[in-house]
C-alpha cells in the first residue's frame, strides 16, 4: 500500500465534503488518533461541552420533566 497515495486520495475527498456533521466527526477522529489518550479524552470532553452549549443556545434541549417522561419510555416495546 502506498501511504502517500492514500493520503492524497483522502485530501481530495475531504475537499468535496460539505456536511458540517461529517466534518465534526472527522475532526474528532483525527483529534483522538493524533493525540495521547489523556489529551484525547480532554479534547473530546471539551468538544462535547462546546456542542452542548451550542445546542442549548439553539433551544435544542429537554426540561427535567421532559427528560423524566422520555426515560420512562425506555425499554418499553
Amino acid at each position: 500500500m502506498d501511504i502517500q497515495a492514500e493520503i492524497n486520495w483522502i485530501h481530495k475527498e475531504i475537499d468535496k465534503v460539505k456536511d458540517p456533521t461529517f466534518v465534526e466527526k472527522l475532526k474528532r477522529l483525527l483529534l483522538t488518533t493524533n493525540s495521547p489518550s489523556d489529551t484525547a479524552t480532554d479534547t473530546e470532553y471539551n468538544i462535547d461541552i462546546e456542542k452542548a452549549l451550542e445546542n442549548i443556545q439553539k433551544g435544542n434541549f429537554h426540561t427535567e420533566d421532559q427528560a423524566r417522561a422520555i426515560s420512562k419510555k425506555w425499554g418499553r416495546k
